[in-house]
């Protein structure tokens, strides 16, 4: 299977190659021309999702460091169940990302839902940070319809680096969107048995969400729920919520402050 980036390379060469050679043969005409190249870049292979995704996985596992590997997982410390990682790092993997770019945003709407789901199933964090930059791009596109896929993810959470950025990236736009259906979706997850979900619904208001003070009230009542969770890492992304609504609305976040002396829920 070749890459998208070479094959369009090639197929860029030979057709001007193919320019150059008519272009001193007085028996065609620029019109002809102009009609070979067009049919020479229709028919320029469509990778699709599997071909895609095949060649996504290629460039991961070539790029892949053992050794870094496992240096990942100790910073992680706690996971979920079938999390790996590939030990790239951050530069590469920024430009393996800027690689499939354009691949991924010529993919229709459907297709980047289908190319997301698999990588979020691969269990992989390095995969997954793909399923979420294909979800960003389908954001503004989506209705409460497509809401499916969101648990769908929800399902896939099994560290807090992709709970975190699937939360920045995809939730809060949708939730400053869809604020009646992403909140029912958060208290949901707020008394998920996983813990991922339950760091979800509480870190989707951090950064500017939890600064504009829109959501002031569901952001601690949801935190308030959580305080005393029985995983730190649930507990730190409550910590996390709590700074940044504060920010927001420093009065309602200390009237919480004095009254949540023990009714959060403790799992």
């Amino acid at each position: 299977m070749r890459s998208f980036g070479s094959s369009w390379k090639r197929s860029k060469i030979a057709f001007l190659f193919l320019m150059c050679l008519l272009s001193v043969t007085e028996n065609y005409t620029p019109v002809y021309i102009l009609v070979t190249g067009i049919a020479l870049f229709a028919g320029e292979e469509s990778l699709g999702v599997d071909g895609l995704y095949a060649d996504v996985v290629r460039e991961l596992e070539r790029r892949a460091d053992a050794e870094q590997a496992k240096k990942e997982m100790y910073f992680h410390k706690q996971v979920g169940d079938g999390f790996r990682c590939y030990g790239i790092s951050a530069p590469d993997f920024k430009e393996i990302v800027k690689k499939f770019k354009q691949a991924f945003k010529e993919l229709s709407f459907e297709d980047r839902f289908e190319l997301a789901r698999r990588f979020f199933r691969s269990r992989y964090g390095g995969q997954m940070s793909f399923g979420i930059a294909l979800l960003k791009l389908n954001v503004k596109e989506m209705k409460p319809a497509d809401f499916g896929v969101l648990e769908e993810v929800g399902d896939c959470l099994n560290n807090w680096g992709t709970v975190d950025g699937f939360c920045i990236d995809v939730l809060q736009p949708l939730l400053l969107e869809y604020p009646n259906e992403i909140l029912g979706i958060l208290k949901r997850w707020n008394r998920s048995e996983s813990l991922w979900k339950r760091r979800a619904s509480v870190v989707v208001f951090t950064r500017n969400i939890g600064k504009s003070g829109k959501f002031t009230d569901e952001a601690l009542k949801l935190c308030d729920n959580l305080i005393w969770d029985k995983e730190d890492l649930v507990r730190k992304g409550v910590g996390w919520a709590l700074k940044d609504t504060m920010r927001g609305d420093k009065k309602k976040y200390w009237n919480m402050s004095r009254s949540c002396g023990g009714e959060g829920s403790q799992r």
